[in-house]
């Protein structure tokens, strides 16, 4: 999986977990990442999409899905830095990226 529908984010002092249900597949797998914290990750929401790739996640608010009208990077695509691997644990809310990457 590498990306799907957002349903959870957790802002965290220096990055975004983003959780994500593969929208393609019935079987409800879910899959989160980091991204780097910005104005921009911090309004990524549960029913926006992503997708990522290397090191760059690609991000469209649900209301920009499916116009035919955007160009890429403004209303759909947007780019974030993706910070590590994907497929990583919920983190605890009062805990920082860095001790989360610690216990690992």
């Amino acid at each position: 999986m590498i990306g799907g529908i957002v349903v959870e984010t957790i802002v965290l002092s220096d990055c975004v977990w983003v959780n994500c249900v593969d929208a393609n597949e019935r079987r409800n797998n879910k899959c989160a990442i980091y991204v780097e914290r910005s104005r921009t990750s911090e309004a990524i929401k549960p029913g926006d999409s992503l997708w990522w790739q290397g090191g760059r996640a690609m991000w469209t608010p649900y209301e920009n899905r499916g116009k035919p009208d955007n160009k890429a990077g403004k209303d759909y695509d947007i780019q974030l830095r993706k910070i590590g691997f994907s497929g990583v644990s919920r983190p605890p809310a009062n805990r920082s990226i860095r001790e989360s990457w610690s216990e690992r």
